[in-house]
């Protein structure tokens, strides 16, 4: 498995206009978090991320578990391998969708024992916030008010 260093890979090349996209054939990209430290994710772009969308097949390592956030736009996650954790709504296995409203946090996701892989889709501009930084619009998942909803 090729694995390249954020920034690397030149995603517009292998990404063109209009193209059938062999999955096996991209690299797979480290994802470094926001102090740089390399936690295990890796990425494969689907779509050119120089054209302002967020369309990729992420792979999360065993037992991962990454910040809680919420992103600008609405996201869809389709789970291909493994269990999607969301805490507060439980396990998410293949063939499995999820979606989440845009402004809205949610609680940590994460991986199983045997890690997960998933493609997500951001439906419009991505923008990753944190909500202990940034209030999310639509409120947190572990608001006790929302809770009963």
């Amino acid at each position: 498995m090729e694995i390249r260093e954020p920034g690397s890979v030149d995603w517009s090349r292998l990404l063109p206009e209009r193209t059938a996209i062999d999955l096996a054939a991209l690299p797979w990209e480290i994802f470094r978090d926001a102090s740089g430290r390399d936690l295990g994710v890796r990425l494969k772009w689907i779509i050119d991320p120089a054209l302002g969308k967020n369309c990729m097949l992420l792979q999360l390592p065993p037992h991962h578990r990454a910040k809680a956030h919420w992103h600008a736009s609405d996201s869809l996650y389709v789970v291909t391998r493994g269990e999607l954790l969301i805490e507060g709504e439980g396990a998410f296995v293949r063939g499995q969708l999820r979606w989440v409203r845009g402004g809205f946090a949610y609680g940590p996701e994460g991986a199983g024992p045997e890690g997960c892989e998933f493609f997500y889709f951001s439906l419009g501009p991505y923008g990753q916030h944190d909500p202990d930084l940034e209030p999310p619009p639509l409120g947190r998942w572990d608001d006790p008010i929302r809770r009963g909803r």
